[in-house]
C-alpha cells in the first residue's frame, strides 16, 4: 500500500484528509508536531508527506530539510495559510503547495500525482 504521512495539528483538517485518503486506498499516518514527523520518517519513510509549515513545536521546514537530506524517494506537499516561501520550496524539493483553505480535490490530485495510485481496495465477497 502507498503510505502518506500527514503532518498537521488541526484535527478537523486531519480528519478530512485521512477520510479521503483511506477512501482511495492510501495508508496514512498522522502526527501533529515536528518531533513526531521526524520520528515517523526515521521509522518508515512514506512515499509522500503532506506537511503543515506552522506546527506547535517548530517549523515544518525542519521536516522538509530532513526529507531532502535523506535523499530518499519521499515527496513533499506543503500546506500553509501563509504564502509559500519559493526559495525554501526549491531548496527542499517541494513538489506541491496548497494554501489553506484548499479544495480537497487539489490535495487528492497532488497525492495521486506524486505518491502514485493506491492499491485497489479489496471487494468484499459474500458467500
Amino acid at each position: 500500500m502507498v503510505q502518506v504521512l500527514v503532518v498537521e495539528d488541526d484535527a478537523t483538517l486531519v480528519h478530512a484528509i485521512t477520510r479521503n485518503l483511506a477512501a482511495r486506498g492510501y495508508t496514512e499516518r498522522c502526527v501533529e508536531t515536528v518531533a513526531g514527523a521526524l520520528a515517523a520518517l526515521d521509522q518508515d519513510p512514506p512515499r509522500l508527506v503532506l506537511l503543515d509549515i506552522d506546527l506547535p513545536d517548530g517549523s515544518g521546514w525542519e521536516v522538509a530539510r530532513q526529507v531532502r537530506d535523506t535523499g530518499g524517494r519521499t515527496a513533499i506537499v506543503t500546506m500553509s495559510a501563509l504564502r509559500p516561501n519559493a526559495r525554501l520550496c526549491a531548496e527542499c524539493h517541494v513538489v506541491g503547495v496548497l494554501e489553506k483553505p484548499f479544495p480537497m480535490e487539489s490535495l487528492l490530485r497532488l497525492v495521486a500525482e506524486h505518491a502514485g495510485p493506491a492499491l485497489p481496495l479489496k471487494e468484499e465477497r459474500h458467500a
